[in-house]
């Protein structure tokens, strides 16, 4: 199974973000079903009430990252700081990156 991580954008529209991240991850799980899909704005929503930086939360993220074999890159990803950053770091671990 292919561990993919989900790097979608985040900050500026939170609620609708997240909405639609979980509709990515339906839609590839459908389309890809060997693959295990890791949704970062899911897996790291008590982060707001734990009153993380930005900065804790993306080294979170990125860390989640480097146990994954993908990152997909989803539209809008070169607008998004923590988009960049996790792509950055993918094609530095030399990780496949699969974008929209």
């Amino acid at each position: 199974m292919k561990i993919v991580y989900l790097s979608h954008p985040y900050t500026g529209n939170e609620s609708i973000n997240k909405g639609d991240a979980r509709e990515m991850c339906a839609e590839l799980k459908e389309e890809h079903p060997d693959w295990c899909i890791v949704n970062p704005l899911d897996n790291f929503g008590w982060a707001d009430c734990a009153k993380l930086s930005y900065e804790n939360i993306l080294e979170m993220c990125v860390t989640l990252l480097g146990c994954c074999d993908a990152i997909y890159m989803c539209c809008g990803w070169e607008k998004s700081r923590g988009c960049r950053e996790e792509k950055e770091a993918a094609e530095k671990w030399m990780l496949e990156v699969i974008e929209e």
